[in-house]
């Protein structure tokens, strides 16, 4: 009975120990995407409906690590916190038909598995509000394609347990 008691203790001693050394990298990321007609100043990604959205690449745009020493995982990719697909293939990318999405306000997320050479193994999270409007009338010049603009993001990291 004695050495039960010395073992609770003990356990708060034990689980002070085991303390948490988790060391995330200090990621940007860019986003290189294509068929939205514009990036409002607070970040929503509008799409004409029927209109191929595309996450062309997703890419590191500057790290604390140095660029060699960290690398990407895949994306995982989330409509409206519905699983749309993976892709583990760079530039980790993805296509989305919005000719059925209902017009309004939409949720994209990305997960990104990063890998750093000493650090822990990390998770960056995106998410886009993407405002699916009305399609345009005719297009100013069909033959043109588009010009695929690539966004900056800062992820909000997460230690993988």
């Amino acid at each position: 009975m004695k050495k039960i008691i010395y073992l609770l203790f003990a356990l708060p001693l034990f689980l002070a120990s085991c303390h948490d050394d988790n060391k995330l990298p200090d990621v940007s990321l860019d986003v290189k995407m294509s068929g939205q007609t514009e990036i409002t100043e607070d970040g929503v990604v509008v799409v004409p409906q029927g209109t191929k959205f595309i996450i062309e690449g997703i890419s590191i745009a500057e790290s604390s690590v140095v660029k060699k020493d960290v690398a990407l995982g895949g994306a995982t990719y989330f409509w409206d916190y519905a699983l749309l697909g993976t892709n583990i293939v760079q530039p980790f990318g993805i296509e989305l038909d919005t000719s059925s999405a209902p017009i309004g306000n939409h949720l994209l997320q990305i997960e990104i598995p990063v890998l750093a050479v000493g650090y822990s193994p990390a998770t960056a999270y995106i998410a886009y509000k993407v405002s699916i409007v009305e399609p345009e009338e005719t297009p100013d010049n069909p033959d043109e394609p588009d010009t695929p603009e690539i966004v900056t993001v800062t992820p909000q990291m997460k230690a993988n347990e």
